[in-house]
C-alpha cells in the first residue's frame, strides 16, 4: 500500500471531524476533502471532482432520495398528528418510567419500533425527544445520557437486523440478491443480545451518574407542552405493522408499503392533522429529504474518489485475496469502510461497488451469501458511530448536548456493543451454521 496515500486518507478522516465539529455541511466538507486525497494519492483533481465524485452522489441521490422522501413524509405525519408522540405514550405506559431500567426499555423500545416501521432517523429523534425527556424526567436521570439509549434504539438492531426496512439492510438485499431476513438465527440472537446490553449499560451508567450527586436538568430552551389531542393506539401502530409485515412477506418493494403506510397513516390520522399546514409541511419534508439525502450522498462521493486511491486499492486487494472466512472478510470490510465515511449506508455503497464479486464468488466455495448479507449489514452498523458521522452532530443539536457530554454513551450503545454482538454472537453462529 502506498504510504503517502494512507496518510492522505487518515489525514481526511481528521480534517473531516474538525469541520462537521464545526456544524460545516457535507456537503462543503466533501469536495475539500476529495482535493486533499487526490493530492496525497496523485490523481487527476479536475477528473475526480467532475467524474467520480459527482457520479457517486449523484448515483447514491437518485437510487434513495424515494426512500429518504417517503420515510420523512410518513414520519412527518406522524408528527404533526402527533400520533409519534402517543405512540411513545403507550409504550412508556406499558414499562412504566420511574425506575432507570424501565425508563431506558421504553426508550429503546419507542425509537426501534418506529426505525422498523420504516421511519427516517432524523424524524425519529424529533419524535421521541420530548417524550423521552419527560422519561428522563421522571426517573431523574441526567439528560446528556439520553442521545445514548434513543440512537441504540434507533440505529444498532432496528437499522441492521432481519426484517427491517433501513437501508443498511436494502443496500445488501439489492447487491447480494437476498430477502429482508436473510441470516434470521444469527441476526436476530445478536439483535437481542445488542437490545439488552444497549439497556443494561444505560441503566449501570445512569446509575453511576446518580451515585455521583447528578439529577435531571430541563435542556435550555426546553418548554412544556401541554396535553393534545391526538389519535388512538391503534391509529399509530397499524400503519407501521403494516410497513413492516407488507415490506417482508411480499415481493412489492419498500416504496410500495411506504406508500401504503402513508395512505393508511392519512386516514386514520386526518383529524388530527393541522390542515392548514399541511402543504407548508410537505415543501418542508421535501426540503429535508433532499438535504438528508444530500448530506449522505456527499460522503458515497468522497468514498467514490477514495475508491480510487492506491491504499483504498490495496486494502481491497488484500481483503479480496487474504485466505480468510468470506464471513470475516464481510464484517472487516463493513467495518472499516463505515468508519472511513463515519456513515452505515455510505460506506456499506463503497463496500459493495469493490468486494460484492468476491462475496457472490464465496457461494460457489460453500458459504451461505445470507449470511453475508447479515454480517455486512450488521457490521456497517458499529464503527459508524465516529466523531465526524454526520447524523450524530445532528442528534446533539436537537437534543441540546454535546460530544463532550453524551459521546462516550453513544460509542457505547451504538459501536462497542453492536461490535461485540456481531464478532461475538453473529460470526460464530454463521460459521457454525454454514
Amino acid at each position: 500500500m502506498d504510504a503517502l496515500s494512507g496518510i492522505g486518507v487518515a489525514g481526511v478522516l481528521i480534517l473531516m471531524a474538525m469541520l462537521i465539529f464545526k456544524r460545516i455541511s457535507p456537503m462543503a466538507a466533501g469536495p475539500a476533502a476529495v482535493c486533499i486525497v487526490c493530492l496525497t494519492s496523485r490523481i487527476s483533481l479536475m477528473d475526480a471532482l467532475t467524474d467520480t465524485y459527482l457520479h457517486g452522489v449523484a448515483d447514491f441521490f437518485v437510487s434513495y432520495f424515494p426512500i429518504f422522501f417517503l420515510g420523512n413524509l410518513l414520519g412527518s405525519i406522524y408528527e404533526m398528528s402527533k400520533a409519534a408522540r402517543k405512540t411513545g405514550q403507550i409504550i412508556a405506559k406499558i414499562f412504566g418510567a420511574k425506575k432507570v431500567r424501565n425508563c431506558m426499555t421504553a426508550c429503546l423500545i419507542s425509537a426501534a419500533v418506529m426505525s422498523y416501521g420504516g421511519i427516517n432517523s432524523f424524524v425519529i429523534i424529533f419524535a421521541v425527544y420530548p417524550i423521552a425527556l419527560r422519561l428522563f424526567e421522571e426517573a431523574d436521570i441526567p439528560a446528556n445520557l439520553l442521545p445514548g439509549i434513543v440512537c441504540g434504539g434507533m440505529w444498532t438492531f432496528a437499522m441492521t437486523g432481519p426484517f427491517t426496512p433501513q437501508i443498511p439492510n436494502i443496500l445488501s438485499m439489492e447487491n447480494l440478491g437476498t430477502t429482508s431476513y436473510a441470516g434470521m438465527i444469527p441476526g436476530i440472537a445478536a439483535s437481542l443480545a445488542m437490545a439488552v446490553l444497549i439497556v443494561a449499560y444505560m441503566t449501570f451508567a445512569a446509575n453511576r451518574c446518580k451515585a455521583k450527586g447528578m439529577h435531571f436538568v430541563k435542556p435550555k430552551g426546553d418548554t412544556e407542552q401541554g396535553e393534545e389531542k391526538s389519535p388512538s393506539g391503534i391509529a399509530g401502530f397499524l400503519p407501521l405493522i403494516l410497513v413492516i409485515v407488507g415490506f417482508n412477506c411480499t415481493d412489492w418493494g419498500i416504496l410500495a408499503w411506504l406508500v401504503i403506510g402513508i395512505f393508511v397513516a392519512l386516514i386514520l390520522q386526518f383529524p388530527y392533522l393541522d390542515k392548514k399546514r399541511l402543504v407548508e409541511k410537505l415543501n418542508q419534508t421535501a426540503s429535508e429529504a433532499v438535504l438528508v439525502n444530500m448530506n449522505t450522498a456527499a460522503i458515497v462521493g468522497f468514498g467514490a474518489v477514495t475508491g480510487l486511491t492506491p491504499f483504498y486499492r490495496g486494502l481491497v486487494e488484500f481483503l479480496a485475496t487474504v485466505q480468510v472466512n468470506p464471513y470475516v472478510t464481510a464484517v472487516l470490510a463493513s467495518n472499516l469502510c463505515a468508519c472511513v465515511l463515519g456513515s452505515s449506508s455510505g460506506g456499506l455503497a463503497l463496500m459493495y461497488t469493490s468486494l460484492r464479486d468476491t462475496f457472490l464468488a464465496s457461494v460457489k466455495a460453500g458459504y451461505r451469501i445470507e449470511f453475508i448479507h447479515r454480517l455486512c449489514a450488521m457490521g456497517g452498523g458499529c464503527l459508524d458511530t465516529t466523531p465526524w458521522n454526520g447524523s450524530i452532530v445532528s442528534v446533539y443539536s436537537i437534543c441540546k448536548t454535546t460530544h463532550r457530554e453524551s459521546y462516550k454513551y453513544n460509542l457505547m450503545t451504538c459501536g462497542v456493543i453492536p461490535m461485540v454482538c456481531t464478532v461475538g454472537i453473529a460470526l460464530p453462529l454463521c460459521i457454525l451454521l454454514t
